[in-house]
């Protein structure tokens, strides 16, 4: 995505791709009325007592940090990042980070956010919550994008939620902040929209009596009302209480919610027949508008227990494959959950990449999590693409739409559990070099090649290791085996980065190669690195038993031309005998 900044989007909501926006992130020392850390943990009134540290976590994404002014970002008790940076979280309640998050959203091609609106009898939170919806006013403002109220009525009472609800649009809402009066306040046919979501779930209040008198005094006071409904609205089944037929009929618009409901591209296909199409289908006879909820994936390991990366979000394939189908479908708008929900992995916004942005002393799920290197705005890059596809702006396509990154960092990893992950175990690659002299490590079986733990790293836990034995004296004694299937473009600008640890000398000849999707290589390209030493696994590299960096300018050799796999390699022709070589913190960048 270039940085051009889009236009600004149309204020109608039935043909806009909007994002869940929650702005509830809050630390000790950010000047909230909260004064004290919310949403990454659970802290204390004006007190930095809670503040976030291993085992003390409410939340799984870490958030790519790297872009916030210093004065937004807060200082946790975790060790640093992989990268060495303090490993910090920011705030929501500064202006210049809501005003970051709608310039992405304005970047990338989002049309708006729906903000989200928890209410309670508790000043200072209600305090902190107006003001950031205020915030996001202004930032919609500047940026053109869409924003309506969210009501959650999650935490409430029967015998209270309406009372609080009416008051809170009433007095708040259109009396002291006047947020419908804004230009970028999102209207339908006229009338300013607002969203309910809860209404009609097992779990959340309300009868149907007191939700159809929400709805309808909302209706009466001129606004367009969508309903956050339960997965199994339409047969008052599952997660939907009985006897909410003729409420959901009252909605304007339906928004089902989906998160947690799919995982596999099975699953989201039997959904796609069993609700999404039914459910529009009923829609169009109650002639009712209709906004399905998409979502990335989901994690809460670090906070409510289960899965580690509990639903995958397979490198963007799951919010494709729900995209796609919502455009099959023929239905021009839809939610996405969510903009900045860090707590349970949902976020599309900025994130760690891998294990070097995130906290060396704690588990954070990162988007390199599936096991493909993803830059850290790759989901913001899938939104604008998704937006577009729902409109009718692009065509379909099977496969996700945009590469892993667009630079300047195009591949990296360190080989942990939240890194790319290899594509290829102990598989020789024959058009890539193939293998010959070369048997196992102590003379047996064959030579070997994976990722191991616990043994040698330059960084982390895990590394690279190739282990074999050199039979051929005198003669051409190698083994190149496939290690990442990628497909990078190479600039004037790209360079190669690497660490290698030997065991002994004949491990001196471990290295990476890369192969073009030319069939040419970065051995036989003349390349040399920083030092003026060959990059030919042949030269000798590195000192034994010593974490050695390899440098390369490899755009000086390889410019215009595609990467289409990285090797992890042994070759050299004098010498016989046993070598172990290890290999950590590959990266390509321009």
């Amino acid at each position: 995505m270039s940085e051009t900044r889009q236009a600004a989007v149309a204020q109608g909501i039935r043909d806009k791709v909007i994002v869940g926006y929650q702005g509830w992130f809050t630390a000790y020392g950010d000047g909230s009325p909260t004064e004290r850390w919310s949403h990454w943990s659970a802290g204390v009134y004006r007190s930095n007592e809670g503040v976030p540290s291993p085992g003390h976590q409410t939340f799984d994404l870490y958030p790519d940090i790297s872009e916030y002014a210093p004065g937004s970002l807060f200082q946790t008790g975790y060790a640093p990042l992989g990268n060495g940076t303090p490993a910090k979280l920011f705030s929501s309640y500064p202006s210049d980070v809501v005003n970051k998050h709608f310039q992405w959203m304005q970047q990338y091609g989002i049309d708006g956010a729906a903000v989200q609106r928890f209410l309670t009898t508790d000043g200072v939170f209600m305090a902190h919550r107006d003001s950031v919806a205020s915030k996001v006013r202004t930032a919609a403002e500047a940026t053109g994008r869409l924003f309506y109220i969210m009501y959650d009525v999650s935490g409430l009472s029967d015998a209270t939620f309406l009372q609080m609800v009416k008051d809170d649009w009433t007095n708040r809402i259109v009396g002291q902040l006047q947020l419908p009066s804004s230009s970028r306040y999102a209207t339908q046919d006229g009338k300013p929209v607002v969203s309910i979501w809860g209404l009609g779930f097992t779990d959340r209040p309300g009868s149907a009596a007191q939700a159809s008198e929400l709805i309808d005094w909302f209706r009466n006071q001129g606004a367009y009302v969508i309903g956050g409904v339960p997965t199994h609205w339409r047969t008052s089944s599952g997660d939907s209480k009985p006897g909410f037929t003729d409420v959901y009929k009252k909605f304007h618009m339906i928004s089902p919610w989906t998160v947690g409901r799919y995982s596999t591209d099975a699953d989201v296909d039997h959904f796609k027949n069993n609700n999404l199409l039914p459910d529009l289908a009923y829609c169009n006879t109650q002639g009712q508008a209709y906004q399905p909820v998409m979502f990335p994936g989901f994690a809460w390991y670090n906070w409510n227990g289960g899965a580690k990366n509990l639903i995958p979000r397979r490198a963007g394939a799951l919010l494709w494959k729900q995209a796609t189908n919502i455009r099959a479908a023929g239905i021009p708008a839809a939610y996405i959950a969510m903009f900045d929900e860090y707590d349970e992995g949902t976020a599309i916004a900025k994130a760690a990449e891998d294990s070097s942005m995130a906290p060396t002393n704690q588990y954070f799920l990162t988007l390199s999590s599936d096991g493909t290197y993803l830059s850290s705005d790759f989901y913001l890059r899938l939104a604008g693409k998704v937006t577009r596809l729902i409109q009718g702006l692009d065509a379909p396509t099977p496969a996700v739409p945009i590469p892993p990154s667009n630079g300047p960092v195009w591949f990296r990893t360190g080989g942990e559990e939240t890194d790319a992950a290899l594509t290829w175990t102990n598989t020789i690659d024959p058009s890539g070099g193939g293998s010959q002299g070369v048997t196992g490590y102590g003379g047996t079986g064959s030579a070997e090649f994976g990722a191991v733990s616990g043994e040698q790293a330059h960084s982390g836990s895990r590394a690279l290791r190739i282990t074999g034995r050199d039979t051929q004296a005198g003669g051409a004694s190698f083994s190149y085996f496939k290690a990442y299937d990628v497909h990078i473009p190479v600039l004037a600008s790209t360079r190669l980065s690497f660490w290698t640890y030997p065991q002994n000398n004949l491990s001196r000849h471990v290295t990476v190669d890369l192969v073009m999707t030319d069939g040419s290589t970065l051995r036989d390209s003349g390349a040399t690195d920083l030092n003026g030493v060959s990059m030919h696994p042949g030269a000798d590299r590195g000192t034994v038993n010593v974490w050695t960096q390899t440098k390369s300018q490899i755009g000086q050799w390889l410019a215009g031309k595609t990467i289409d796999r990285i090797l992890i390699t042994y070759d050299y022709g004098p010498l016989t005998g046993d070598f172990r070589g290890f290999i950590d913190d590959i990266e390509i960048s321009n």
